[in-house]
C-alpha cells in the first residue's frame, strides 16, 4: 500500500506567485463546477491595493493542487498589521477544494498564516464539513448559522418574480414604482461610464452609506473583465440622477455591484425601485440569477436562497500583540456593559477577543438575525469548538 504524500503549503503574497499555479486553480475550479467568480484568483487580484495585499494559500499534495484559501492581510501606511481576512460577507471566496479535502487545507492554511507573521485571521466561509478543531496555540471562536444568502432565482416574467416575493414586499415594488413615475423619475437602462462616475459623484454627497473611492474603483476593475457590463440609474424629471446602481454578467447569472441613492427621497423607496426595475430588465435579457455581491439588501436579502454560514475567529493566545488584544477585547465588552458605543477600529483590534454577540455583530449572521421575517439557528463555540475544523 502507497502511502499518501504529506501536504505542503505556500503563500501566494504577489501577482507574479500566482502564474506557476494558474492553470492548476483554473483546472481544480472547473473539476468542481465552482461557479463562484470570487474563487477566480484574477478577480480576488482586482481587490488588492495599498491598504489590502494577498495572503493566498495554495495546498500541494505532491504535484497535484488540492486546495487554495483566498486571504487578504491588512496594511496600514505600508506597514503590515498582522490581521488577515478571508472570505467575503456571505462567506464567497474564501477556499477552493474539494469537500473532503477542506478540513485538511483549512488546517494547514491556518498554521501557514500564522506562522508567516498573521497573530489574528478571520475566515468567512460556506462549509461543507463539520470536523473539529482543538489547537492550544489559538484562541478561537466559531459562529455558524443559516443566512438568506446573496443569490435570487429569476423567473421567466417579471409578474412571476413577483409572485415569489412576499406580499408587503410585492406591494410595496408597485407602490412605490407608482409613487416615483408619478413624480417623474424613470428608469434608465444603459449609462455609460462617464454618466455613471458623475452620477456617482453626486449622490455619495447625498448617501446615507456613501461608496468610498477604493470600492467603487474596484468595482470599475472588475467590470472591465467583463463583457454585457450594465450601469442603470433613475433619473429625476430635470435630468438628475437619483438613484444608480452597476453589475456584470457571467454566463446566466447577473452580478450586482455598488447601488447609491438619493437620501432626500428616501420616502420614494428608491433602493426598491431601481431593484424593481433592474430585475424587470434582467428578466427580459434572459437572465436567471441575480447575485448580490457582498451579501443582499434586507429588502430582497430574505428572498434570496438561504446557505450555511460559518465565521472563524482566529488569534494567537500569547505574546505583545494578544495581550493588546485581551487589554481591547475588555475595555469594549466593559464599555458594551455600560451602554457606551465603542469605536469600529477598537473592535477590530480586539479581534476574537469579545463576547459573542459583539463578534456576531461584524459577521453575516446579525442581518440575517435581524431581517424581517427571518429565523436563524446559531452555534457559537470557543476553543473546541464541535464545528471547526479539527487539527491534524
Amino acid at each position: 500500500m502507497t502511502p499518501s504524500l504529506a501536504l505542503r503549503s505556500e503563500i501566494l503574497m504577489h501577482a507574479r506567485d500566482f502564474f506557476p499555479c494558474w492553470d492548476a486553480i483554473a483546472a481544480l475550479q472547473q473539476d468542481l463546477g465552482r461557479e463562484d467568480v470570487l474563487l477566480n484568483p484574477l478577480i480576488f487580484l482586482t481587490a488588492l491595493d495599498e491598504t489590502k495585499r494577498s495572503r493566498c494559500v495554495a495546498c500541494w499534495r505532491g504535484e497535484e493542487l488540492i486546495g487554495v484559501v483566498y486571504a487578504v492581510e491588512h496594511y496600514v501606511r505600508g506597514i503590515r498589521t498582522g490581521y488577515a481576512l478571508s472570505g467575503d460577507f456571505t462567506g464567497r471566496g474564501a477556499v477552493l477544494c474539494r469537500p473532503e479535502d477542506e478540513a485538511e487545507v483549512v488546517h494547514h492554511a491556518i498554521h501557514k498564516l500564522l506562522s508567516s507573521g498573521i497573530h489574528a485571521l478571520h475566515l468567512r466561509m460556506l462549509p461543507t464539513d463539520t470536523a473539529v478543531i482543538s489547537e492550544r496555540r489559538l484562541h478561537v471562536c466559531a459562529l455558524d448559522g443559516l443566512i438568506p444568502g446573496d443569490r435570487m432565482k429569476l423567473p421567466g416574467t417579471f409578474e412571476e418574480f413577483l409572485g415569489t416575493l412576499g406580499k408587503h414586499t410585492r406591494r410595496n415594488v408597485r407602490y412605490y414604482t407608482r409613487k416615483a413615475e408619478a413624480e417623474g423619475i424613470h428608469f434608465v437602462p444603459c449609462l455609460s461610464q462617464r454618466e455613471f462616475q458623475a452620477a456617482v459623484d453626486l449622490l455619495n454627497k447625498v448617501s446615507i452609506f456613501p461608496a468610498d473611492a477604493d470600492r467603487l474603483a474596484h468595482d470599475e476593475r472588475l467590470m472591465t473583465l467583463y463583457e454585457g457590463c450594465e450601469r442603470f440609474a433613475l433619473r429625476a424629471a430635470d435630468g438628475t440622477f437619483v438613484a444608480v446602481l452597476s453589475g456584470f454578467p457571467v454566463g446566466d447569472r447577473f452580478h450586482v455591484l455598488t447601488q447609491l441613492n438619493d437620501v432626500r427621497l428616501e420616502q420614494l423607496s428608491l433602493s426598491l425601485v431601481l431593484r424593481g426595475f433592474m430585475v424587470e430588465h434582467l428578466i427580459k435579457a434572459g437572465y436567471d440569477t441575480l447575485q448580490f455581491m457582498g451579501g443582499s439588501s434586507p429588502g430582497f436579502g430574505r428572498f434570496c436562497m438561504p446557505q450555511q454560514y460559518r465565521s472563524l475567529f482566529l488569534d494567537k493566545r500569547w505574546g505583545l500583540v494578544s495581550i493588546l488584544k485581551r487589554a481591547s477585547g475588555w475595555w469594549v465588552k466593559r464599555q458594551h456593559r455600560l451602554g457606551r458605543h465603542t469605536a469600529d477600529l477598537l473592535m477590530v483590534l480586539a479581534s476574537g477577543f469579545l463576547n459573542e454577540e459583539q463578534l456576531i455583530s461584524r459577521t453575516a449572521i446579525k442581518p440575517a438575525m435581524t431581517g424581517p421575517g427571518q429565523s436563524l439557528g446559531t452555534a457559537a463555540h470557543k476553543d473546541s469548538a464541535e464545528t471547526v475544523f479539527s487539527s491534524r
